[in-house]
């Protein structure tokens, strides 16, 4: 999409939040990737991110007349992002315990069968392991170590204190160490 003023944006929300098709389509196609990106950063699974930015446009969509403008339009969809994240990993955290399985996404493409086999591995444990982490460590941890978000960048999407993103990561790192059976190195 084209670069567009900051006056023809606002134009395109007002006509969006009027629930003009043309405007949410165009809305859609500016932030379906960044949403997509975000949802796979999250999840880890390939497999389920059409579903989620599908359920993020339509509660955006629907809320978006009561869209107040108070924050940046990126922000109010990465918060809808997460919600809608929160309740995916809730109800894998459900399935989980009724199947006693995780899902997990494709695996990156490495050199050897056994690499191949040894990363899913590490993928599952991990993705296994942030499934336990409270909703508000395995967001900061996401934000911070998966997606490389600067302090101040998380602290801006997650609507928190840089001081408790910071906390929030540690404390899901110390976690995850746990989870995981690693030892934190003194220092890091």
């Amino acid at each position: 999409m084209a670069r567009v003023t900051e006056a023809e944006a606002t134009a395109l929300l007002a006509a969006a939040q009027r629930g003009e098709p043309a405007a949410q389509s165009a809305l859609y196609r500016a932030h379906r990737d960044d949403i997509a990106r975000q949802v796979l950063r999250m999840t880890g699974n390939a497999s389920i991110v059409d579903d989620l930015v599908q359920e993020v446009f339509i509660a955006a969509f629907g809320a978006l007349p009561g869209f107040r403008r108070d924050a940046q339009l990126e922000t109010w969809l990465y918060r809808i992002t997460i919600n809608k994240v929160r309740n995916w990993w809730d109800s894998q955290r459900r399935r989980q315990r009724r199947e006693d399985q995780v899902a997990i996404g494709p695996a990156d493409p490495v050199s050897t069968p056994e690499e191949e086999a040894t990363a899913h591995e590490h993928r599952r444990r991990l993705y296994a392991a942030l499934a336990e982490l409270p909703h508000k460590y395995r967001e900061a941890f996401t934000a911070r170590a998966i997606e490389n978000l600067s302090l101040q960048e998380a602290s801006d999407r997650l609507g928190v204190p840089v001081s408790t993103v910071s906390y929030r990561t540690r404390k899901a790192e110390e976690q995850l160490c746990s989870l995981l059976g690693l030892t934190k190195e003194a220092g890091s």
